[in-house]
């Protein structure tokens, strides 16, 4: 929700700079968009966090076994 919200502001700002030429509007558009992209959290979850018995680490250690 926060990851639209801010894309959405940037969005804003960066039409807003053509409508009012206004570069650094823009540019504060821009700067919004960034934050939006570092602070994204990928919601995944990982195979560790499924609950299983095996980790990816464990998964791992007995494929390379036979090797």
């Amino acid at each position: 929700m926060k990851l639209l919200l801010l894309i959405a502001v940037a969005v804003a700002c960066v039409a807003l700079s053509f409508a009012w030429r206004e570069p650094w509007i823009g540019g504060v558009g821009l700067v919004v968009a960034f934050v939006a992209m570092f602070t994204d959290r990928d919601d995944v979850r990982l195979d560790d966090e499924r609950g299983s018995y095996e980790t990816t680490k464990s998964v791992r250690n007995m494929r390379g076994r036979g090797r």
